[in-house]
């Protein structure tokens, strides 16, 4: 079968140098664009500074740097991260896919005060290299909030938003074995972020920081925005209820999907020869913060028993993400 979306990808121009990419991010920056952000805090910062330290938090600044400049792209395919390894469409309805390395974006990051930012935008896109595996989803989410904004780069660039998601849960995992507990909750739309002015600003960044607060356990969380950009792929998500808070003002800003780091643990050879369970309790060291612990146990144990999730929601008739929403809640239910 020919692959048109084969041929455009190999057809680009790849930027040779790290100044030719600096230069053009600094160009698309200027001006507003369609970005993933994930914001990040640290629980109870102002209690971890004062046991911990500043140096440890900036350590994991340092990682997480260190994390983005490993995702380079290798002749052979191997893949230098988990995160780099995605699938890509071969066919109209995305079931059937062939796995790429190193088809991410390029990811930027900022840190203030207990505060982590990871963005990236669909721009400007990494070469990647073709594996020979192949990879088949029989129920790819393809629909829309109906009445909600579409961007078609987000579907076109979507290599980019899967190996972005991974990134955000390599760097989340990497704060778990470094005892550093965070929440944080992950947005897509329309920003102006512009790294070397230092400007940041767009419903995205807001989302996420109301998203972030509204919830009640350690984890990554989707914001309302995910219902708007067609997430594709079921590895990567999973309908959850159990970390938001009560307060209804606050979880609007939520979808009922989280991001699955447990998963993604579990699967990498550089996290499942540890317990998480063990590495979540060990950071359960300050009064009035356990429930965030004790529920993000409970989302690991949640995670591992219905790791195929997708298989048990009912799609017959299904009309738009609403629809899928209201089946999956309705399964998260029965599953509780």
């Amino acid at each position: 079968m020919q692959n048109t979306e084969i041929e455009r990808h190999e057809d680009r121009i790849p930027l040779k140098s790290t100044a030719e990419v600096e230069k053009a991010l600094k160009e698309i920056e200027q001006n507003e664009q369609l970005y993933s952000i994930a914001l990040f805090d640290i629980l109870g910062f102002s209690n971890f500074v004062e046991n911990n330290g500043t140096q440890v938090i900036l350590n994991l600044y340092n990682r997480l740097l260190d994390l983005i400049d490993q995702q380079k792209s290798t002749t052979d395919g191997k893949a230098s991260i988990a995160g780099s390894v995605v699938p890509v469409p071969t066919s109209q309805d995305w079931k059937h896919n062939s796995l790429i390395a190193d088809a991410n974006g390029f990811v930027r990051v900022c840190h203030f005060s207990d505060t982590f930012i990871i963005y990236v935008n669909y721009q400007l896109g990494k070469q990647g290299w073709w594996l020979r595996d192949t990879k088949y989803e029989p129920n790819p989410l393809l629909i829309g909030e109906a009445g909600t904004p579409y961007c078609p780069i987000f579907l076109q660039s979507h290599t980019i938003y899967l190996s972005y998601l991974q990134t955000c849960m390599e760097f989340f995992c990497q704060a778990i074995l470094a005892g550093i507990p965070l929440r944080g909750c992950l947005s897509t739309g329309m920003a102006l972020m512009d790294q070397d002015k230092s400007i940041y600003f767009g419903n995205p960044l807001v989302e996420a920081a109301r998203g972030e607060t509204a919830q009640d356990a350690m984890g990554i969380a989707f914001g309302r925005s995910f219902n708007n950009y067609h997430p594709v792929y079921h590895d990567y998500f999973i309908p959850y209820l159990g970390h938001m808070k009560a307060d209804e003002n606050k979880t609007k800003f939520l979808s009922p999907m989280v991001l699955d780091w447990p998963r993604f643990w579990r699967h990498s050879p550089a996290y499942k020869e540890h317990s998480l369970v063990d590495c979540i309790k060990k950071m359960d060291t300050q009064n009035g913060f356990s429930k965030y612990y004790d529920n993000a146990i409970r989302f690991v144990e949640f995670s591992e028993k219905h790791e195929n999730w997708s298989d048990e929601i009912n799609r017959e008739g299904m009309g738009d993400i609403l629809d899928f929403y209201k089946r999956a809640i309705d399964w998260y239910q029965r599953a509780m």
